[in-house]
């Protein structure tokens, strides 16, 4: 896994994905890639939910790993309206932008975020070809969330709203119950439909017998998908 050295000694930067054994080989000890991780990280910073972590058009000089919490992307459109591209969760490394960033980078929940030199990192795989392998399946599984997220356009917003929790459910670990530390505001803005819409659609699946709310803040739970 991908490690730092700090001042309670070794913590671990990825909870969900592990390096491969090669990663270690291409340098002379473990303690050298935590050594040279070290030195290109900032945080964790707390961050609280709603405050901007990177506005759009910034400097794309560091990636973020997310430590705690759900950090989102979006654009904020003249007329107000928003669109949220995608959330990251606990052990999700993103933010391999061009130049400059395409999007806002916001706390949808509150976060504790990792800031990651952007170049740094590049030139450290650079010399490692198992760590620039794992990093370039990093960048290949958010094109492949991204793009399954866009197939789902032409779905309803029952079916959109189900595809969006399955997702969730895998990406978290879960098995049936899902807790969502987000505002339904920002998963309506994801699937592209009004709160009203979105609310509507969460009392028909629990009418049907599909989803249940349990008292716990945020949870819902799948009975059939």
């Amino acid at each position: 896994m991908l490690w730092f050295a700090d001042k309670s000694g070794v913590s671990r930067l990825t909870k969900q994905s592990q390096l491969p054994v090669g990663v270690w080989a291409d340098l002379p000890s473990k303690q050298a890639l935590k050594n040279a991780l070290a030195a290109l990280r900032t945080g964790p910073i707390r961050f609280r939910r709603n405050q901007v972590i990177a506005c759009e058009g910034d400097s794309a000089d560091y990636i973020f790993f997310v430590v705690s919490g759900v950090v989102r992307s979006c654009r904020t459109f003249l007329n107000g309206e928003r669109a949220v591209v995608a959330f990251y969760l606990p052990g999700d490394l993103f933010g391999w932008d061009n130049e400059t960033r395409p999007f806002s980078i916001e706390a949808a929940s509150d976060v504790m975020v990792t800031l990651i030199k952007r170049r740094g990192l590049s030139t450290l795989a650079e010399g490692n070809p198992s760590l620039a392998s794992f990093l370039r399946a990093v960048v290949l599984n958010e094109l492949q969330r991204t793009q399954e997220h866009a197939a789902t356009i032409n779905m309803s917003a029952k079916n959109r709203f189900l595809a969006f929790l399955r997702d969730w459910l895998r990406r978290s670990g879960g098995s049936k119950s899902v807790r969502l530390p987000i505002l339904y505001q920002d998963i309506a803005d994801h699937l592209g439909i009004k709160i009203e819409t979105l609310s509507r659609t969460i009392s028909e699946l629990e009418r049907s017998g599909a989803l249940a709310r349990t008292s716990s803040r945020g949870t819902l739970t799948l009975k059939r998908i």
